[in-house]
């Protein structure tokens, strides 16, 4: 009776997950209108966040095609800013990084997605008694933001009705 039980339940949390999007990592999640996508990107850092989305389009089992769809990272930049200053030593402890783009995506030339502002934002703090670190760390926190800035980029893409159904 508890073998029966077991098997019924990891078949209930496998019906649940295939359910809410859940997709183990590597496999191909990536809808078929958009099969096939390559990625552009303008802005300071907009060739690091295209390439970021090219990344995981390719870990998600999309191979880039020169007849698929355009991913648009239009203006794309990271900001810096002090959010939090030492009393003791008057040194910064904690930043706040904020990544902005604009995102399209065209096939031909049909507008599949208009252009829609791209805003997220990243804090990290800063260990005054390790100098050294400071310049690794920043490399770590860009490359997070970058990451978590082109996963945002496809979950919105993916999400959106009219590109899911687009022929």
């Amino acid at each position: 009776m508890s073998s029966l039980f077991r098997h019924c339940a990891i078949f209930l949390l496998g019906l649940s997950l295939s359910g809410c999007g859940f997709h183990l990592e590597g496999g191909a999640t990536v809808p078929a209108p958009l099969q096939g996508a390559t990625v552009e990107g303008s802005g300071p850092q907009g060739a690091s966040l295209a390439e970021a989305v090219r990344r995981e389009l390719e870990r998600d089992g999309n191979t880039p095609s020169s007849t698929g769809p355009v991913i648009h990272v239009n203006s794309a930049g990271i900001s810096q800013r002090i959010i939090s200053i030492s009393p003791t030593s008057g040194a910064a402890l904690e930043f706040l990084n904020t990544l902005r783009a604009v995102v399209s995506v065209t096939r031909g030339r049909t507008l599949m997605l208009p252009p829609q502002p791209l805003f997220v934002e990243q804090s990290f703090t800063y260990n005054s008694a390790n100098p050294l670190a400071t310049t690794v760390q920043q490399m770590e926190n860009q490359r997070q933001i970058l990451k978590d800035g082109a996963n945002s980029i496809l979950n919105r893409i993916f999400s959106v009705p009219q590109v899911r159904q687009h022929s």
